[in-house]
């Protein structure tokens, strides 16, 4: 009994860090996903970029596209079709 409890605290943590965050919006295609990411990145982006730093507000960026109707969860990798990564 210990050793399955153990077994699955263990698949857990591996599969959480196998995880990424993804994108959908019903109906949604990817080509709209990724013309509504640039657009809302080039929207809260600041005026520099830096090779550390994309210059990219994550909380605005993350409003933006929940605004336009998409919703953000964590996935495991490879996501189904219909989920999207963006700028993470």
């Amino acid at each position: 009994m210990r050793s399955r409890l153990l077994a699955l605290v263990l698949i857990g943590a591996v599969s959480s860090g196998c995880a990424k965050y993804y994108w959908s919006r019903p109906g949604g295609t990817a080509e709209e996903f990724y013309r509504d990411s640039q657009e809302c990145a080039r929207k809260v982006s600041a005026p520099t970029v830096t090779a550390v730093d994309i210059g990219v507000d994550q909380q605005a960026y993350r409003r933006c596209l929940r605004e336009r109707g998409y919703v953000r969860e964590k996935k495991l990798e490879p996501a189904a079709p219909g989920w999207y990564r963006g700028i993470e």
